[in-house]
């Protein structure tokens, strides 16, 4: 620091030795100049945050720092000719937006003797506000999910999603539903294929029903006469006649789940349906007009399944008119908030108690790949619920499999690293990853410099070093 002229005109070392020791622990910038604009005292701070080198600020004064324009401002050029406090904000060069305020020292008077500045940097604060509305926007997406669950619309009628993949998997869904054409769903178990399903049924127009059938939980022998009905005496027991569930689709939509576990000789009736529209009843003498739409899924390989033999050529045709491949969970991980939340507003309706999600567990149920999808997130969503203890959803309440998912994530993100760099770096890199995912978590810096075992100073200190803002 530059103390010369401060020494030349204080003669109280213990006044002095205050205001250096209020300057060494001032977060914010601070600098004294004389009546003529010359810096007489500053902290490291006032450096840090304005991006002054301290050889400008001891060789120029305020009022020439401004008119060479080394600072796009300067509260203390202005409080020096009016003798008035200003404030005023500035975007400094190396990025940094702060309020610099300039305060006069006046004798009895009225002749200026000071000027002290203050530099308070409002970078963080502007991050924070945007972080902040960023927080609103989302919040404000999920309270709409929320709203549309709560609205008395059927959960199977509509689908809940964030990501830009489902998006765009909604869109040709809706544009699909409009014709009668056969509907194939892809994807691994677990995707929704299902809600999808009903998802186009609920937007086709169609009057009739929605009729779902698993292809491989009933036994061959009975899944003809599930599909197709059968008449009065057709075989022992059928003491009087029933309607199939091709029937009970009319004017409706069936869906055929798991189709690749169709049994080989039912696929040529199935076939013989789509063809012509018809469907006659095990021991009947009459076909009868149906006029249903069609929606198939399977997680199997068709494509695999034809070139066995295993699942007709022709009716893998015929199905695979407009497919959709539904992606697993791991690849559309955006959705797995908004899942998260509905399904835990579906919970607090029914047992009406409230649960919070803590910030550890939301980013343990991020980082996990879900294996199961869906239908293993919803798993465990009710499980957490129940077994969490004073209204929160802590990681310790998930299941050990996502625990254990977390702590073996963080090796495989330090593998994935440029292995190229010098070890300072590399350690530099991960700590400032590190640092700024506490930051995210805690509320307050004290918060996270206790969360990471360290005072508040040291935490500060290796923030500017890192570059973290």
């Amino acid at each position: 620091m530059n103390q010369t002229r401060f020494y030349q005109e204080s003669d109280n070392d213990e006044l002095f030795q205050l205001i250096t020791t209020i300057f060494h622990t001032s977060h914010d910038g601070l600098a004294i100049c004389d009546r003529d604009g010359y810096v007489l005292l500053y902290n490291e701070a006032y450096l840090h945050i304005t991006g002054v080198p301290a050889e400008v600020l001891e060789r120029y004064s305020f009022i020439e720092q401004k008119e060479k324009h080394m600072v796009p401002d300067s509260s203390a050029a202005l409080a020096i000719r009016t003798k008035q406090t200003h404030s005023v904000f500035i975007d400094y060069a190396n990025g940094r937006k702060a309020i610099n305020t300039a305060t006069p020292l006046l004798d009895e008077n009225q002749e200026l003797l000071f000027v002290v500045g203050n530099v308070r940097d409002i970078t963080e604060l502007n991050q924070l506000q945007q972080e902040l509305e960023e927080t609103r926007q989302i919040n404000s997406a999920f309270q709409q999910a929320l709203e549309q669950i709560q609205s008395g619309i059927d959960y199977e009628g509509q689908l809940i999603y964030r990501s830009s993949l489902m998006h765009r998997i909604a869109a040709l869904a809706e544009r699909f539903a409009v014709n009668d054409s056969p509907v194939l769903l892809l994807g691994e178990s677990g995707v929704g294929k299902d809600v999808l399903a009903h998802y186009i049924h609920a937007r086709s127009g169609r009057i009739g029903d929605f009729i779902k059938i698993n292809c491989g939980a009933i036994p061959d022998h009975l899944l003809e006469s599930e599909l197709f009905g059968y008449e009065k005496g057709a075989f022992t027991g059928a003491t009087q006649a029933k309607e199939g569930l091709l029937e009970l689709a009319h004017s409706g939509t069936i869906f055929l789940d798991e189709i690749g576990d169709l049994p080989y000789p039912l696929q040529v009736k199935l076939l013989n349906v789509l063809q012509d529209g018809k469907i006659r009843r095990l021991g009947g003498k009459t076909s009868r007009q149906v006029n249903m739409r069609i929606i198939a899924a399977t997680n199997s390989d068709l494509e695999a399944m034809v070139e066995r033999k295993q699942f007709r050529q022709d009716l893998y045709y015929r199905l695979n008119v407009l497919a959709i491949t539904v992606p697993p969970l791991r690849e559309r991980r955006d959705d797995i908030p908004a899942l998260l939340f509905s399904f835990l507003k579906m919970l607090e309706q029914k047992y009406q108690r409230e649960i919070r999600v803590e910030s550890d567990a939301l980013e343990a149920l991020m980082e996990y790949d879900w294996p199961g999808n869906i239908r293993e997130l919803k798993n465990v969503v009710e499980r957490s619920y129940h077994l969490c203890e004073n209204g929160k959803i802590a990681v310790d309440q998930l299941p050990a499999s996502i625990r254990m998912a977390q702590q073996a994530s963080l090796p495989l993100k330090m593998a994935k690293m440029d292995s190229s760099l010098p070890l300072k770096e590399a350690v530099d890199h991960f700590e400032r990853e590190y640092i700024q995912r506490v930051l995210g978590e805690t509320k307050t810096m004290q918060e996270c410099a206790d969360r990471l075992g360290v005072n508040i100073s040291t935490l500060v200190r290796r923030k500017r070093s890192l570059g973290i803002k």
